[in-house]
């Protein structure tokens, strides 16, 4: 065998070895992919396992005894309360007015930009009353919060609306930012002018006496927001379909 073809025989054999670790890499790339797929798809279904109880009071937003706060919430001095609608639990057959069916379709609408498959049950039968409040400002002072439902455990958290980093808590809400602007706790992810399923998981920090803040920050001198099904619960969710009224043990 020639010298010339030695060398052909050479890189002939090159690359055929450069083609099967070309291959081989490509199996490993589809099995470390694969393997994700299957941990993500694992740890999410955990996720969905932890348990969901109320760690804030009154998510449905019920008015307090004079009808011009939420009750058991915290509202900063510069933010004005008005409720705009209470929703019956009683479905469209049975008496539900249709200017609120047509209310909450616009909702499922808004938010089915983000979830295409949410469904708000707008004719049916829910578990209790949804009341949808308005806060409006026109001043933004030194600490511009908006607000905060109270802790379950108010007293021992000194009525500061946190709660503890110690395990998985979601925080959520369904807001409308009509003017002005928010942002952070239960109106993570907003959008001006659409209704939003907002919300945020807070991991838990292995940091000692860590705590979250439960309201939002007002981002404008003055603003006008509308919010509904606001409060923070434990364990993990992804879907506004599993938002609503949450199970609180007393």
């Amino acid at each position: 065998m020639s010298t010339e073809q030695q060398l052909a025989a050479v890189v002939s054999a090159a690359n055929n070895l450069t083609q099967v670790i070309t291959g081989k890499v490509g199996e490993i790339d589809k099995a470390i992919a694969e393997a994700r797929r299957a941990y993500e798809a694992q740890l999410l279904d955990l996720k969905n396992r932890l348990p969901r109880l109320a760690v804030t009071k009154n998510f449905n937003l019920y008015p307090s005894a004079d009808g011009k706060l939420i009750d058991n919430w915290g509202i900063h001095g510069e933010v004005t309360c008005n409720k705009l609608r209470s929703i019956t639990a009683t479905s469209q057959a049975t008496g539900r007015p249709q200017a609120d069916v047509d209310f909450m379709l616009q909702v499922q609408a808004d938010v089915r930009e983000q979830f295409p498959e949410f469904d708000i049950r707008a004719s049916e039968y829910w578990r209790t009353i949804v009341n949808v409040w308005q806060l409006k400002w026109a001043t933004a002072g030194v600490s511009p919060w908006l607000a905060f439902p109270y802790t379950v455990d108010t007293a021992l958290a000194n009525g500061t609306g946190a709660v503890p980093l110690n395990s998985y808590i979601t925080l959520g809400a369904f807001v409308r930012v009509v003017e002005g602007a928010i942002a952070g706790a239960w109106s993570t992810g907003v959008e001006k002018g659409k209704w939003r399923w907002c919300s945020a998981v807070v991991a838990p920090t292995e940091l000692f006496g860590a705590y979250y803040h439960l309201h939002p920050m007002r981002n404008s001198a003055s603003g006008v927001v509308e919010v509904m099904l606001a409060g923070a619960c434990t364990g993990v969710v992804t879907s506004p379909g599993d938002w609503g009224t949450m199970l609180a043990l007393n």
